[in-house]
């Protein structure tokens, strides 16, 4: 017989694989709706977070391959992703801040495709903040010219992917030995933020029956994930957290979808 934690490290496998592939897959369509925009623009903000959080996967030695295939469809993706932007950008000002996050994310993936460490860990880190404040501008901007309630809503629902990676990657540095006031504050933050987002999303008039499920569900999967960041870091809990994230992750990337289908009626 498998042992429990034998069959929940191979569960977890499992679970990787099926969401590699539907991040590897994802969003090979060429964007023709500024909601299509909007999902993938959040998108590339939620990357930012899955990167470093793989990259310190690695670097504890949790599902080190599989994390390390993650890593790399991620890379690939937010380089697809990019260049679409760039072709469909709707104004200069947004082309310009799409150029801005080339600018950042060349040196950026540079040290993503260096031999893992914890000094290219802190220095990863370090910028992680500042590419994601420019990712997340060109989704606001793009929210801007959509001028929908539903452009808002896909970016909302798309923002809570990010949030579930951020988490999932401050936890993951904590367990490799970077730990400060200021990052747990920044965690703090991002559970908060993400209760007060799906509690908005929860209540908006825009909701069809099959999203407020969806949202249900994915609520359901956020106690889960709660309850595993706030347990001490015990040997198992790295794979907790990074199952249950997982989880959250593939919901609320289906809710935004639903929200961007929505907006095209």
């Amino acid at each position: 017989m498998i042992p429990l934690q034998g069959r929940f490290r191979f569960k977890m496998v499992l679970f990787l694989v099926f969401t590699g592939l539907l991040f590897s897959e994802t969003g090979a369509a060429e964007i023709t709706t500024l909601s299509s925009a909007i999902n993938k623009a959040g998108r590339q903000r939620m990357l930012t977070q899955r990167m470093l959080k793989a990259y310190a996967m690695i670097g504890i030695e949790v599902l080190t391959e599989k994390s390390r295939q993650q890593l790399q469809a991620s890379i690939r993706l937010y380089d697809r992703q990019l260049a679409e932007l760039k072709n469909f950008a709707p104004n200069r000002k947004i082309q310009s801040s799409l150029d801005k996050v080339e600018t950042l994310w060349i040196p950026y993936k540079k040290m993503l495709l260096q031999p893992v460490s914890r000094e290219n860990a802190a220095l990863l880190l370090e910028t992680n903040d500042e590419l994601l404040a420019a990712s997340h501008k060109v989704v606001m901007q793009l929210e801007e010219v959509s001028g929908t309630g539903f452009g808002r809503l896909v970016n909302i629902s798309g923002r809570q992917r990010m949030l579930s990676q951020r988490l999932a990657k401050f936890y993951m540095l904590r367990a490799w030995g970077f730990d400060n006031a200021e990052m747990r504050a920044e965690s703090q933050r991002a559970k908060s933020e993400f209760k007060g987002a799906m509690q908005e999303l929860r209540e908006a008039g825009e909701n069809t029956p099959r999203i407020q499920q969806a949202l249900e569900k994915a609520s359901a999967q956020w106690e889960l994930f709660e309850h595993g960041l706030e347990r001490n870091q015990q040997t198992l809990v790295p794979l907790i957290v990074a199952m249950t994230s997982e989880q959250v992750l593939v919901s609320m990337n289906r809710i935004t979808g639903m929200y961007e289908a929505l907006s095209a009626r």
